[in-house]
């Protein structure tokens, strides 16, 4: 876990990967859907709908975590953890349609008119391989190494 993104896992950002975005409901339960996005190397931009269960959970409680998986390698992932900076109306579905462009899925979009851009700040950053953390892989390694050292004894 970090507070910046590990190069090893920057690719996932800018790929035109699927993004699993949870969010908190007012019971405190979470809801999770699975998302377009955009990274600018700083932020994280997801467009949605002011009709949506989604969005009036961002409105109340900000705090966000998405999860992006490789799809050739299913054990290598990225978690980001954030806050939503601002959700901005989008009237003429201009971000969604630049999102449409980077997914191969363009379509007319009836729903212009309640769209927003919403913008997360990311603040953690956990990126797995093989199933495992950094430090889990370090901690693997080092006892790796004990039991050679053993064995040499």
């Amino acid at each position: 876990m970090t507070a910046a993104l590990p190069e090893s896992h920057r690719d996932l950002l800018e790929r035109p990967l699927f993004a699993h975005l949870a969010t908190i409901r007012p019971d405190g339960g979470p809801q999770s859907s699975a998302m377009w996005f955009d990274w600018d190397g700083a932020r994280v931009r997801f467009t949605h709908t002011t009709t949506r269960q989604k969005y009036r959970n961002l409105l109340s409680e900000g705090r966000v975590s998405f999860h992006v998986q490789d799809p050739e390698h299913p054990y290598r992932t990225l978690e980001v953890r954030g806050r939503v900076e601002s959700m901005d109306p989008d009237p003429d579905a201009t971000f969604y349609r630049r999102l449409q462009a980077r997914y191969g899925m363009e379509h007319p979009v009836f729903d212009a008119d309640v769209r927003v851009v919403i913008v997360v700040a990311p603040s953690t950053f956990v990126a797995v391989d093989g199933g495992m953390t950094k430090a889990e892989v370090v901690a693997l390694e080092k006892l790796l190494s004990n039991l050679a050292t053993d064995e040499e004894t």
